[in-house]
């Protein structure tokens, strides 16, 4: 059984990926395969939408990172939906709120 469920789409000037439910150490290597196929196309833009996360652990934090890390090296974007409080008090307190580039939720 999945903890997370992962949706594609395109978007204006590149690619929505959508993480819906847990993003746990269980589910990284699903949602890093999925992010790297996305890169593979190069899109400009690469908007990770966490609206319907529930939870996320460091695992999901790295893959965050290092999704980020690989964008900029590319000269490429990575945007981030801010989930729910709960998510997103993960990122204030490592301070990666400070260091991502996150949207207002749309």
């Amino acid at each position: 059984m999945t903890n997370v469920e992962v949706q594609v789409e395109q978007v204006e000037g590149g690619v929505s990926v959508a993480l819906t439910g847990e993003l746990d150490i269980s589910e990284v290597e699903q949602v890093d395969k999925a992010l790297r196929g996305v890169e593979g196309h190069r899109p400009a833009l690469l908007v990770l939408d966490l609206r319907l996360l529930q939870f996320i652990d460091s695992s999901g934090l790295r893959l965050i990172l290092a999704a980020d890390a690989r964008a900029r090296e590319a000269g490429r974007r990575l945007a981030i939906i801010r989930g729910p409080d709960p998510v997103h008090r993960v990122f204030q307190i490592t301070q990666l709120a400070d260091r991502l580039e996150f949207l207002p939720n749309a």
